[in-house]
């Protein structure tokens, strides 16, 4: 091998390995995608105009999937359309969990940008996060109400939540809690959970959503254990 070409291949190898660092070969991270849009039906999600994950209803999450740290092209298309209703570039750090939330009506709908917490909670404590993404819930405060306590004789921990808001993550003691949702500054509840038995280590993220059937609901999701 002449020295000019061990020169020349040398100088692109180092090109090579600028362009994969530049691109974002920087470890992986993980992207979850959650379709809290009541009319807009199942959708498709592209990152980098590849599918990662399709027909996705509503209520309905991706799950934490996991992508190249960076700042991909995130879409969210509806299966019976070509127009992206939903066009981000979110920052994808390394080792770092995000969730998008596709969120409000069709006519509006937008992307909820969230950074998870993936760090273990202190031994025999839970944490849990709140977001309103229910269109017919402007504001709400938010009880943890534990098993065999009242709704009327605990303080609310979160109060005026917006829509399109999340909370942030709340320590609370392991065990069974009952979330509720009322209309600021009272006691009338929007909805609640139900019980949720809650394990040490365990952190949640609670999504209000418009029910289908009228009235409000909600998914809990696992962001770690």
């Amino acid at each position: 091998m002449s020295s000019l070409f061990k020169i020349c291949a040398g100088i692109g190898a180092v090109i090579a390995m600028s362009f994969a660092t530049g691109c974002g070969s920087n470890g992986n991270a993980e992207l979850r995608v959650v379709q809290a849009s009541p009319d807009t039906g199942e959708v498709n999600v592209l990152l980098n105009n590849k599918t990662i994950s399709s027909d996705i209803g509503y209520a309905g999450n991706t799950g934490y999937i996991s992508v190249s740290a960076g700042s991909p092209n995130l879409q969210v298309i509806p299966i019976n359309s070509s127009n992206p209703i939903v066009n981000e570039t979110p920052e994808l750090a390394s080792s770092s969990q995000t969730t998008v939330i596709v969120a409000n009506y069709a006519a509006n709908v937008e992307g909820l940008v969230l950074s998870d917490n993936n760090t273990d909670p202190p031994a025999g404590d839970v944490q849990l996060r709140v977001v309103n993404a229910a269109p017919g819930i402007s504001a709400a405060d938010v009880y943890f109400v534990p098993s065999g306590s009242s709704l009327s004789t605990i303080a609310p921990i979160i109060t005026s939540l917006g829509f399109e808001s999340a909370s942030s993550y709340e320590t609370l003691t392991a065990g069974t809690y009952q979330i509720f949702l009322t209309v600021p500054g009272t006691k009338n509840a929007y909805f609640s959970t139900g019980q949720l038995t809650l394990t040490s280590g365990q952190i949640r993220t609670i999504v209000a959503l418009n029910s289908t059937t009228g009235g409000y609901t909600s998914i809990t999701l696992a962001d770690l254990n």
